[in-house]
């Protein structure tokens, strides 16, 4: 490993021995190097490789001014928030959410308590990421004596959600659960009860939400052979699921300019019948 330039005494910009630049974390790892100078793998904490979606400037900003410590946290809550969630997570996340906590911490320093409109939402939709937030406040207060607001472990988990994604931004991460929710109230309104959130097939579903909004939003179509058969059989089997999908159709075709075609439909029947006849919690 091969020293290139410092961004600050604990992060530096280094490149490996197959020539690519990675981010180098560590006591002293950027302190009074040279270009070129070899660094001792014994300084090294953490390295990041920097991909197609991680340019150099913007792994500079996130971490130039990041104090050692933040980053330590961070890769300790990624690392006991993957193995709760059980996902891989993109690299990414040590980045976005280092700078998250970074702010989080210096807006409490400040007194500035920001909610998070979305809480509820989030810690019904995304349990398991939900529970990793939780886990990573109790992590973070600890060891930098704040008491950061509960709501803040919904902000953590949407950065758990996001790293999901090949791709995608945080921004994107918000609209696809705000999308979620729509469509769960055309659910609650059409039966006329709450859905079970603690089913199995409840989770099931949110993810193939979370792929069908995404799906959408990149302008993909899903389309099979013969899915016609399919979609006749399900619509006649099961009316009360077909007639919530044409409203969860019509409706995200008129406000958000969805195309669902007759292959989301069936898949969307499934998951509706799935999540309103079961009664099991597992």
């Amino acid at each position: 490993m091969r020293f290139k330039k410092s961004l600050n005494n604990n992060i530096a910009l280094a490149e490996d021995a197959e020539g690519c630049e990675v981010i180098v974390i560590g006591t002293g790892v950027g302190f009074k190097k040279v270009k070129g100078q070899p660094i001792e793998q014994s300084q090294i904490q953490k390295t990041f490789r920097i991909g197609s979606n991680d340019k150099y400037q913007r792994v500079e900003q996130f971490l130039s001014d990041i104090p050692l410590q933040v980053i330590d946290i961070t890769d300790q809550i990624i690392e006991e928030g993957r193995e709760m969630i059980g996902k891989k997570l993109n690299d990414s996340i040590l980045l976005t959410l280092a700078d998250h906590i970074h702010f989080a911490l210096d807006r409490f320093k400040k007194g500035v308590d920001m909610q998070n409109p979305l809480h509820w939402d989030i810690r019904h939709l995304y349990p398991a990421e939900y529970r990793a937030g939780e886990l990573a406040v109790r992590k973070i207060n600890e060891a930098f004596l704040v008491a950061l607001p509960a709501g803040e472990a919904s902000s953590i988990a949407l950065h758990f959600v996001n790293s999901q994604f090949d791709s995608g931004t945080m921004n994107q991460t918000i609209k696809i659960t705000q999308m979620i929710n729509d469509i769960l109230g055309i659910m609650t309104d059409h039966f006329g009860r709450a859905l079970n959130q603690e089913s199995a097939d409840f989770s099931r579903f949110i993810t193939h939400l979370r792929y069908f909004i995404v799906r959408q939003m990149n302008r993909e179509v899903l389309s099979f052979k013969d899915q016609q058969f399919l979609y006749d059989v399900l619509s006649e089997r099961y009316p009360g699921s077909f007639q919530c999908a044409l409203k969860i159709k019509e409706t995200m075709e008129q406000q958000r300019g969805f195309v669902i075609t007759p292959d989301e439909m069936v898949y969307l029947m499934i998951h509706i019948e799935r999540v309103t006849s079961r009664t099991d919690t597992g």
